[in-house]
């Protein structure tokens, strides 16, 4: 494999050849996955749908690029789960999603500067793709348009000063606003009153807003962090989950906003290829219909996490490790720190001077067939086991033992 690009970040000549249930398979060997897709596998690995659909694709069903059955009946099922929203499109990718969602407020409000929020993460969108450092924008890439560059603003996440502040100076010529709202970064409870917050600016001042839903969609009670919150933003970005493992992303237009496009007599371009295709939406409808049918799963899934985050963080409290597994239902995350910690600006601050230990707890759950996320966002499935987050647990204990008392006959 050695013409293979691989991002960086990624161990070297390390491949994974498939998975199955809560474990995912290297050449060699087996290894408890913390990842489950970034989130898309609720179900685990090669699961029983799975197993279903692609069975039926073997003799059934081909790549159709016009308008299909399985994409319809998706849509009818989105309709009665995000049931505030009469109007989905189907995109084959969440960036995708985030991409023509932009093309829309900008074609509706034609105005051009984005105010995203700091720690949200929208996938490989170019008008998004940056950093803001000290107030300023740094590409995360080579490649990037200056334009971009100049017409995006950030509003940091869970501070309501400054983001007030920044939103009064340029509210005339926002396009929209755009928030991840509970972010993988640092998810937890404590952040629904910013999140409260900004939607309600946004809908008083008359600015566009866009939840980008894309880990929390289906996720959260078997529906949205906005569901949750009682609120409707203008456009929602949702997919993964809803996907059951193959690529999707969906957005979610309020009714206000295609009577904006409806009024304005707006030709808006939706299409491609692999939109609403008919391989990921049969999977999607077959996975989201299950799920939706069986919620008992949501909740085994928020039981899990909430018992692996209470037992990891009473060890840490009485081992006075400086670390808290912060969650928000079943998103979780390790941050090595014990600060209190308001926003991925100071997570990454703290966390800096711990980047060695964290590579040697990774390192040391590797050695222990535990594969930890690359990004560290954690995740379990309704195939991780009682038995499985135990052993889990177990190895987290140790881990961290090893890595703040530097026991190394541990590892």
């Amino acid at each position: 494999m050695k013409n293979c690009l691989i991002n960086e970040g990624y161990e070297k000549n390390f491949f994974l050849y498939g998975g199955k249930d809560s474990k995912v398979f290297s050449k060699k060997k087996i290894y408890e996955d913390l990842s489950f897709g970034a989130g898309s596998l609720i179900l685990g690995h090669n699961n029983l749908i799975q197993k279903k659909c692609f069975e039926k694709f073997k003799n059934k069903t081909t790549l159709l690029t016009y308008p299909n059955i399985h994409a319809v009946k998706f849509s009818n099922l989105l309709g009665k789960i995000f049931k505030k929203y009469p109007k989905f499109v189907l995109c084959s990718t969440g960036s995708e999603a985030i991409t023509k969602s932009l093309r829309i407020v900008k074609a509706i409000t034609k105005k051009k500067i984005i105010v995203a929020v700091t720690g949200s993460w929208h996938g490989s969108a170019e008008k998004l793709l940056f950093n803001c450092i000290n107030g300023k924008n740094y590409p995360m890439s080579d490649g990037l348009d200056d334009y971009n560059k100049k017409n995006l603003k950030f509003i940091e996440y869970n501070n309501f000063g400054k983001t007030e502040k920044i939103l009064n100076h340029y509210k005339k010529k926002i396009s929209c606003i755009i928030i991840e709202p509970i972010q993988g970064c640092l998810p937890d409870y404590k952040f629904i009153k910013y999140i409260k917050y900004l939607f309600n600016y946004a809908k008083k001042n008359k600015i566009l807003i866009i939840f980008d839903e894309m880990i929390t969609g289906l996720r959260v009670n078997g529906n949205s962090v906005q569901e949750y919150l009682k609120i409707l933003p203008d456009i929602s970005i949702f997919g993964k989950a809803l996907g059951g493992g193959l690529p999707i992303g969906v957005i979610a237009l309020s009714k206000e906003i295609l009577n904006k496009i409806d009024k304005q007599k707006l030709n808006i371009f939706y299409g491609g290829t692999y939109s609403g295709n008919s391989f990921s939406t049969a999977l999607a409808y077959e996975t989201t219909k299950y799920i939706i049918k069986n919620k008992k799963i949501i909740n085994d899934l928020n039981k899990k996490s909430k018992y692996f985050q209470i037992t990891v963080n009473n060890f840490l409290k009485q081992k006075k490790f400086p670390a808290k597994i912060y969650r928000f239902q079943s998103l979780l995350r390790l941050v090595f720190s014990d600060k209190t910690i308001n926003s991925r600006a100071q997570r990454d601050f703290f966390e800096i001077k711990s980047k060695n230990k964290i590579n040697k707890f990774k390192d040391f759950l590797k050695n222990k067939n535990i594969l930890y996320p690359k990004n560290g966002l954690i995740f379990f499935s309704a195939k991780t086991s009682t038995k499985n987050l135990n052993f889990i647990i177990k190895n987290f204990k140790s881990g961290l033992e090893y890595i703040y008392k530097k026991n190394v006959n541990k590892i």
